[in-house]
C-alpha cells in the first residue's frame, strides 16, 4: 500500500508536468507520426534520430489532435511503472530500501521531466529496469530456469523505445560478469554470463539492424555536436542538477550520510555493485569513446538510474540501523524529497515554456483564427501540433510575403531575441514569451504585426 501511494504521487507529478503543448522534439515526433500514416511507416519511413519508435507508434495511435497529456501517456504510464519496479529491485535489500527507492524514483525531477514528455526515455528506463530485475533474480540462483522470453522482450522494447538502451545493456553485461565471477573460474563465469546476456544482446542487435537497414545509410540527425570535454562535463553536471533537485541537496546528502555511518549488509554490498557500475560506466564510456552530443543530459540518463538506486541503498541502510544512523537517514530523505518537490513544482508551473501560451495569445486577439509565420522552419511542427491539439484554426505561412499577422521566434539557451523584428517589410512587436525550466523546451517569443497608424 505504501508503494502504491508513492506511485500515485509519482503519477500525479507526471500528469501535472505534462499538460502543456508539445515542445520542439515532441512536436516533430507527433507530426511525423501523423504524416507517415501507418505503423509500418514508423519503422521504414522515418529515418531520423528523433524517431523513438514505440513513442511514435503511441503518438500515431492517439492522434495529432489528442490532448497533450494523452500524447504523453506512454511516458507517464511507463514512468509511473518504473517506480514500482524500483521498489521491487529495492525489496531485495529490505523494506526500507524498497520504500526509499520508490520515493526517489517518484520525485526525482529528472524522471519527472522524461516521464512526462512524448519521448522514448521513460519506456526505455522501464525496460532496462525490468531486465535488471529479471537478471538479478536469476543470478541469485543460476540453477533455476532463465526467463529468456521476458529478457528478450525487455531488450527489444527498450531498444525500440530509445537507442541509449544500448548503454544500459553494456553496463548490465559488466555487472553480470562481475557478479557471477564470485567463486567461479573465468570459463564457468563466461558460460553462465552468456546465458543471460545473449537474450539481451540478440534482440538489441536485431532492432539496431532494422533501423540501419531502413535508413539505407541515410539516418538523419537533428543536431550533431562534436565531442569536447567541456561539453561532456556540461551534460553530466546538468544531469546531476536535476537528479534529485540540485547540487546543494547532493552535498547535504553526502554530509548527512557521512555522519550517520551504518554497517553494510553482504547482500546490499553485492547489489550495490550494479548501481556503481551503471552510475560510473555510462558517462566514462561516452567520454572515452568521445561520442558526439555528449553535452545532452539525456545521453547520460541511464547513469542516473544507478545513481538513484545507490542513493536509496545508502539512505535505507541508515534508516534500518538504530541511533544516529537512523536519524541522519531520515533527515536525508526529507532533504532530498523537499528539494526534489520544489524543483518539480517549478517544472509543473513552467510546462517546458508551454507553446500553447502562444496559441492562447493569438486566440485572444483573433478568436476566429489567425495566420502566423515561424522565423525558423523547425518551429512549424510546434505551432502545428499546438494548434491542432487545441482546436484553434491557425494558418502557418511558409512563404516570405505577404507578412502574416503574427511572427513566432524561438531560440536556444541565451541567444538574443530581436526587439522589433522586421519581416517582409513589416515591423512586429512582442506580445507573449516563455522560457523553459528544466532540460526540455525552447525559449520563444510571439510578435504581432504593428498596425500602419502606429508605425
Amino acid at each position: 500500500m505504501a508503494v502504491a501511494a508513492i506511485a500515485v504521487l509519482g503519477l500525479a507529478l507526471r500528469v501535472a508536468a505534462g499538460t502543456g503543448a508539445l515542445w520542439l522534439d515532441e512536436a516533430w515526433s507527433a507530426v511525423q507520426a501523423h504524416d507517415v500514416g501507418t505503423p509500418l511507416g514508423v519503422f521504414l519511413n522515418i529515418n531520423h534520430d528523433n524517431n523513438h519508435h514505440l513513442n511514435t507508434l503511441w503518438l500515431q495511435m492517439v492522434g495529432l489532435d489528442a490532448p497533450p497529456v494523452l500524447q504523453r501517456g506512454l511516458s507517464v504510464l511507463t514512468g509511473t511503472a518504473a517506480i514500482v519496479v524500483a521498489a521491487l529491485i529495492g525489496r531485495r535489500d529490505g523494506v526500507a530500501m524498497a520504500l526509499v527507492a520508490a520515493l526517489l524514483f517518484a520525485v526525482s525531477p529528472l524522471l519527472v521531466i522524461y516521464g512526462s514528455e512524448a519521448r522514448g526515455y521513460a519506456p526505455m528506463i522501464l525496460a532496462l529496469m525490468v531486465a535488471a530485475l529479471l537478471a538479478a533474480r536469476w543470478m541469485d540462483d543460476p540453477g533455476q530456469r532463465l526467463p529468456v522470453v521476458p529478457l528478450a522482450l525487455a531488450s527489444l522494447l527498450g531498444m525500440a523505445s530509445q537507442l541509449t538502451m544500448a548503454f544500459g545493456l553494456a553496463a548490465m553485461a559488466l555487472w553480470v560478469v562481475l557478479t557471477l565471477k564470485h567463486g567461479r573460474s573465468w570459463r564457468e563465469t563466461l558460460m553462465l554470463s552468456a546465458r543471460v546476456l545473449l537474450p539481451l544482446a540478440l534482440p538489441a542487435i536485431a532492432m539496431l539492424g532494422l533501423i540501419l537497414w531502413a535508413a539505407q545509410g541515410e539516418l538523419q540527425f537533428g543536431n550533431v555536436e562534436a565531442f569536447s570535454w567541456a561539453s561532456w562535463w556540461n551534460g553530466v553536471s546538468l544531469l546531476a542538477n536535476y537528479w534529485i533537485g540540485g547540487i546543494l541537496p547532493i552535498a547535504l546528502l553526502v554530509l548527512l550520510l557521512g555522519l550517520g555511518e551504518a554497517p553494510l549488509a553482504r547482500k546490499a554490498e553485492r547489489n550495490e555493485l550494479a548501481y556503481w557500475v551503471i552510475l560510473l560506466l555510462v558517462p566514462l564510456a561516452i567520454a572515452l569513446a568521445q561520442l558526439p552530443n555528449s553535452g545532452a543530459p539525456r545521453y547520460h540518463i541511464v547513469a542516473s538510474i544507478g545513481g538513484l538506486m545507490l542513493m536509496a541503498v545508502l539512505i535505507a541502510r541508515r534508516i534500518e540501523w538504530p541511533g544516529l544512523a537512523r536519524m541522519f537517514g531520515c533527515i536525508a530523505i526529507v532533504v532530498v524529497a523537499w528539494f526534489a518537490l520544489d524543483k518539480d513544482w517549478r517544472l509543473i508551473v513552467d510546462q517546458r515554456a508551454d507553446p500553447g501560451r502562444a496559441i492562447a495569445a493569438m486566440r485572444d486577439r483573433a478568436p476566429a483564427g489567425a495566420d502566423v509565420t515561424a522565423e525558423r522552419d523547425r518551429a512549424v511542427a510546434v505551432l502545428r501540433a499546438a494548434s491542432v491539439s487545441s482546436g484553434y484554426r491557425l494558418t502557418i505561412v511558409e512563404t516570405p510575403c505577404p507578412a502574416p499577422r503574427f511572427l513566432f521566434v524561438d531560440r536556444d539557451g541565451f541567444d538574443r531575441f530581436p526587439d522589433a523584428p522586421e519581416h517582409c517589410g513589416t515591423i512586429y512587436q512582442p506580445i507573449a514569451e516563455a522560457h523553459p525550466e528544466g532540460l526540455s523546451g525552447t525559449h520563444w517569443k510571439l510578435y504581432e504585426r504593428v498596425a500602419e497608424e502606429h508605425r
